[in-house]
């Protein structure tokens, strides 16, 4: 039986940034005096310049370019061109294996702030999936059982584990991403493990499993970037937002707006409709029997 873990490349159609990149909420926008003064300046300009006859089409468009670049748009899944100078940045260092993707696991939950709600979950599911790697059932699929929209899964029978297995692809996503991000999916995995052996998973009632999963994942989110600015630059600078040299594979700009939706989802209580997006179906008949 597989558990899998689906991209699609649409996850994030429709986010409210406000909601999935905590930088961008109004309070914050209002804490940024610099911010407040240019947009300030920049609307004033275009004030005179709409009230000018002189003024033509293209200085127009100009000035509300530069004005509305800094300002985001509450129902749009696009992220201005706003200056990240300041921004906390993602950790990018990467152990380049599965290894460190379990390793950088245990030093978030030891460093960062561990909410209460989440503690006694994060610690179950890093100690069961850090038994499987242990055991050498974690694992990168190199047999290609994964399809390309699975970046992971946890393969299992009725009463044992059999793997957890990462497609090819994660090793991109390590490389430009580093570890923090791309244990998101371990996280994920390591708790589809620790629900199996806990009696929370069954080959039946996916959804309930997939939701499990997805908030132990939101969870992870939430402590090693707690404002969102870490998933806000990665998406701006490396994901599909991004332009020049640093921007990624198409493939990393659509995990991270998977991890954009699980964080929308998440902070609206709604995980269950996320699993419901991503196609997830409850089955009839236990495969196992």
């Amino acid at each position: 039986m597989t558990v899998g873990l689906t991209l699609l490349l649409a996850a994030c159609a429709g986010l409210s940034r406000a909601a999935s990149a905590g930088s961008f909420s109004a309070s914050s926008v209002e804490e940024s005096s610099p911010r407040v003064e240019y947009i300030e300046d920049k609307a004033a300009e275009l004030k005179d310049a709409v009230a000018n006859p002189t003024s033509d089409a293209q200085q127009l468009h100009a000035l509300a370019q530069r004005l509305f670049e800094r300002i985001p748009e509450k129902t749009s899944s696009d992220i201005p061109a706003v200056s990240l100078r300041g921004w906390e940045k993602p950790e990018r260092r990467s152990e380049g294996n599965v290894d460190g993707l379990m390793q950088k696991m245990r030093e978030g939950l030891e460093i960062h702030e561990v909410p209460a709600p989440a503690q006694t979950q994060m610690i179950d599911a890093y100690l069961y999936g850090d038994a499987m790697r242990r055991d050498r059932l974690m694992r990168y699929d190199e047999d290609d059982k994964l399809t390309p929209a699975q970046i992971g899964a946890y393969e299992y029978t009725e009463d044992s584990a059999v793997a957890i297995l990462y497609n090819k692809a994660m090793r991109i996503i390590q490389r430009f991403l580093g570890d923090e991000f791309a244990a998101s999916t371990a996280v994920h995995e390591s708790a589809h493990t620790r629900d199996h052996y806990q009696g929370k998973l069954n080959p039946i009632e996916v959804k309930k499993g997939e939701k499990l999963a997805f908030e132990t994942e939101y969870w992870w989110l939430k402590i090693v970037d707690p404002s969102g600015e870490k998933l806000c630059w990665a998406r701006a600078t490396l994901g599909k937002f991004g332009a020049g040299r640093l921007k990624a594979p198409d493939y990393v700009g659509d995990y991270l707006e998977h991890l954009a939706s699980i964080r929308d989802y998440g902070d609206k209580g709604d995980l269950a409709s996320l699993v419901d997006k991503l196609g997830y179906q409850d089955r009839k008949v236990n495969p196992f029997h």
